[in-house]
């Protein structure tokens, strides 16, 4: 039972680390795919599915720029 935990605990640090941006889609992938024993294409999948924290939409951000320049 213990090694299920460890297993767990370290497959949700790596979801965590790869939505805050700490590791790269691959890096999660990998080692994602290492601690569940899922194939790549469906740890793909599952890692590829989530929402990120630390991206910005560069439409939003120019949006953001241009009303500020019309602003000054």
């Amino acid at each position: 039972m213990a090694n299920t935990d460890a297993q767990l605990e370290g497959s949700i640090t790596v979801i965590m680390d790869y939505k805050k941006g700490l590791l790269t889609a691959e890096q999660a992938i990998d080692r994602f795919r290492k601690l569940t024993g899922l194939n790549y294409e469906i740890a793909k999948t599952f890692l590829k599915g989530m929402s990120r924290e630390n991206v910005v939409s560069l439409q939003a951000k120019k949006s953001i720029l241009e009303s500020k320049q019309t602003q000054e």
